[in-house]
């Protein structure tokens, strides 16, 4: 085991298990959805984290995390639709949740298995056709929605949450299509750092949420 791998996981899973609380808080149109779709993430990382700890059910929680990641994303979806009639948004979802439980039965029966590496890393080792749905839905899925968050707070504040969530958009990337060890590390450090600060200034700052119900 990879002790700075672990100790990924277990601070993104509480990263963003925080920032995901302190949005499902709120009244405001989309963040409950948006936080339920990071609390969903967070469960992912966790089952991930459960897996990396245990190796002998990895495949498992692999399995399981891959679940949670796929509703996380419809919640995500689902969160930039509150602006559309209520016909449209139910139109979209449907035919989003059918995309996902195309995209959960294609990399179901992927020829390829989840590894951990000599190094300790946790690669998902996805075929590059499930990868490319993968990002395809992280991408649709998420950055509207975090725009949509985003464009409700002021001035840096919305900065911070419009590149902050950016910033674990391209980690997602990283982590399903990278293999390289120094890459991992990098990206695994900047994540971490973009999560600790985002999630003490959502926490702990008022004047982050002013205006904000």
């Amino acid at each position: 085991m990879n002790t700075q791998v672990a100790l990924y996981f277990v601070s993104n899973v509480l990263a963003t298990l925080i920032v995901g609380g302190k949005f499902a808080t709120k009244s405001e149109k989309g963040f409950k959805t948006f936080g339920i779709a990071l609390i969903i993430d967070a469960l992912a990382f966790a089952l991930w984290t459960v897996g990396y700890l245990n190796q002998t059910i990895l495949l498992v929680m692999v399995t399981a995390g891959a679940i949670a990641l796929l509703v996380s994303f419809l919640f995500f979806f689902r969160a930039s639709l509150h602006e559309v009639s209520s016909q449209t948004r139910m139109g979209l979802t449907i035919l989003g949740t059918v995309a996902l439980l195309a995209i959960f039965i294609v990399g179901r029966y992927s020829p390829n298995y989840a590894f951990i590496s000599p190094e300790g890393f946790l690669f998902f080792n996805l075929t590059p056709f499930v990868q490319m749905l993968y990002i395809f839905a992280l991408i649709i899925a998420a950055v509207p929605a975090m725009n949509f968050v985003a464009s409700k707070f002021n001035g840096g504040y919305s900065a911070l949450v419009r590149y902050g969530f950016l910033v674990q958009v391209a980690g997602g990337i990283m982590l399903i299509t990278s293999t390289d060890v120094n890459t991992l590390y990098a990206a695994g450090w900047i994540i971490g750092i973009v999560n600790l600060i985002l999630w003490v200034t959502l926490l702990f700052s008022k004047k982050a949420w002013q205006g904000i119900n």
